[in-house]
């Protein structure tokens, strides 16, 4: 088998897994009996939430190493913003070459403009609208002062998930696009009302069926407690692996692919930075759409999203319809809605 291109590395920090919304589509709930993404009626389960300091996270992450080795660095959650010392943590962590949020906007998005003014820094928000919890006018105000601002992502200004028996998703598209922002609509992953509704592959999802697998992953998740781990099962889950921990400075080598033997329970959808393939044969057997290497042509895409150009969205919005028509998602090819 050729040697493949170097991967294109995100490093994802969950801030905290804790939420201030409870939507009934959260891949946090889980129940230990079923499969690791039931959203069912269960509870929403966080785990391993012991929290780091800001000036912990600050230090670390500026202190890290290995920057040039990934081509973003995004805070998650749960909700990031919900940490004590969000402004100062997204604002004063400086040196990697794109900074970026995933957030529901829940925050006062003025006192984030004003830390990257002070900071003289900036960060893209990708934010989510939810729209169980999430209020339209207050949402759509809040990206009018970040785009204003230039830290509204143009390469995915708004997403909203698209669940199998309600329409919401495409009503608030279309109200979107009336203001003047084009969303992505993305397709629902997992259980949700006690009914697996996307990827069904032999072995994926099962509480008994699972499969040995060659795995590997775009995104280098770290948890609240400032633990790398392989992928974002590993968020999750009190039983895993760490590579070291930021906040710790203390690092150990990340292998660029791992063997696992629960394929079937690791967190895998259409919008996936993962991969997997057959132990035997190295056959691909599963690749999410944005599994990337860093080829010339994924590296202008980065640079491009980077750059946050005011056509992106546009751009993604065209691109994405011509997928859909051409590529139709089948048990490799995964494809978004546009």
């Amino acid at each position: 088998m050729p040697a493949e291109a170097p991967l294109s590395k995100i490093m994802d920090v969950s801030l905290t897994r804790s939420c201030n919304y409870d939507c009934s589509y959260c891949n946090q709930r889980q129940d230990l009996d079923k499969p690791m993404f039931d959203m069912s009626e269960s509870k929403r389960k966080i785990m391993s939430n012991k929290r780091r300091t800001g000036r912990e996270w600050i230090d670390g992450l500026n202190a890290f190493p290995f920057k040039g080795d990934y081509d973003k660095l995004i805070f998650s959650g749960g909700e990031p913003s919900l940490h004590s010392d969000f402004f100062a943590i997204v604002s004063q962590v400086k040196g990697w070459r794109a900074k970026m949020i995933v957030t529901n906007l829940s925050f006062d998005v003025d006192k984030l403009i004003a830390a990257c003014r002070q900071e003289k820094t900036r960060v893209i928000v990708q934010p989510s609208f939810h729209f169980e919890f999430a209020d339209f006018e207050e949402f759509t105000g809040k990206m009018d002062k970040l785009r204003a601002a230039g830290l509204l992502s143009n390469f995915i200004p708004a997403s909203i998930v698209n669940l199998p028996d309600r329409d919401d998703g495409e009503k608030f598209r279309e109200q979107f696009r009336q203001r003047g922002y084009n969303v992505s609509l993305y397709r629902f992953e997992g259980y949700y009302k006690g009914k697996f509704s996307y990827a069904p592959l032999d072995g994926f999802g099962g509480v008994k069926e699972t499969k040995e697998v060659f795995y590997s992953s775009c995104v280098q998740p770290v948890k609240p407690n400032g633990d790398i781990v392989y992928c974002t099962t590993d968020t999750y889950s009190e039983n895993y692996i760490s590579y070291g921990n930021i906040c710790d400075q203390k690092y150990v080598p990340i292998p660029n692919e791992i063997t696992v033997q629960n394929y079937g329970h690791r967190h895998i959808s259409a919008a996936s930075w993962t991969r997997a393939r057959n132990a035997a044969t190295g056959e691909r057997i599963w690749q999410g759409k944005n599994f990337r290497h860093r080829t010339p042509a994924n590296e202008l895409r980065t640079f491009l999203e980077i750059k946050n150009y005011s056509w992106l969205a546009t751009a993604k919005h065209f691109v994405n319809k011509m997928q859909n028509r051409v590529k139709k998602p089948d048990a490799v090819n995964q494809t978004n809605l546009d």
